[in-house]
């Protein structure tokens, strides 16, 4: 196996496990944190205890969409990593601790850094999901309709569960979103629909 399928297979293994390791970490930092009602991004706040767990949490994101980019050779979806890393540094702001802080009883008027840190959220989603659209057409082009089909529904679920559609704690639908989205990631390092091609 040449280096460039087995480095992004393995730095998108190890960005999920380090991902759910330092959340796992961080959260447990956090008095009063419920997993189920508290967002992930409290977790590298200003005003949480030890952010350097949520901090490295994002890392470790990033670095899981850097192998989707690196093995799909995609532009896009490496921009998608860039704007996830801008909403790492654009820390939002929980003065009274990463419990309840942006989900629950405690949620604060955003500042302006929290408000960057949505829009980059957003900007990582959009890029992510245009990306998958490009594979999923590269794809059909190819006359590989299974992975066309794969990367069509890579593109569709993580985009649909980022409008909370299910009935679901505000912790738990983000944590399932994240989850969507790192499964797909994961697949493009293992599996892109073409190696050769170059995404725009």
């Amino acid at each position: 196996m040449t280096r460039t399928i087995r480095g992004p297979r393995l730095a998108a293994v190890v960005g999920v496990v380090g991902f759910w390791t330092c959340a796992s970490l961080g959260a447990a930092q956090q008095p009063g944190y419920d997993r189920a009602q508290d967002y992930l991004s409290s977790l590298a706040a200003v005003g949480a205890d030890q952010p350097g767990w949520g901090l490295l949490m994002f890392a470790f994101a990033v670095l899981v969409v850097v192998a989707g980019a690196w093995r799909a050779r995609s532009g896009t979806l490496l921009a998608s990593a860039a704007a996830l890393a801008v909403a790492a540094v654009a820390r939002v702001d929980c003065p009274a601790g990463a419990a309840q802080c942006s989900a629950g009883t405690l949620a604060v008027e955003p500042d302006a850094l929290s408000r960057v840190h949505a829009a980059s959220v957003v900007a990582y989603q959009v890029l992510f999901t245009a990306a998958l659209l490009h594979l999923a057409w590269v794809a059909r082009r190819c006359g590989q309709s299974h992975a066309a089909a794969a990367a069509l529904l890579g593109a569709v679920v993580p985009f649909a569960l980022a409008f909370d559609p299910l009935p679901l704690a505000p912790g738990l639908s983000q944590r399932l979103w994240v989850v969507a989205g790192q499964v797909v990631l994961v697949a493009v390092a293992f599996w892109p629909p073409r190696p050769d091609s170059v995404a725009p």
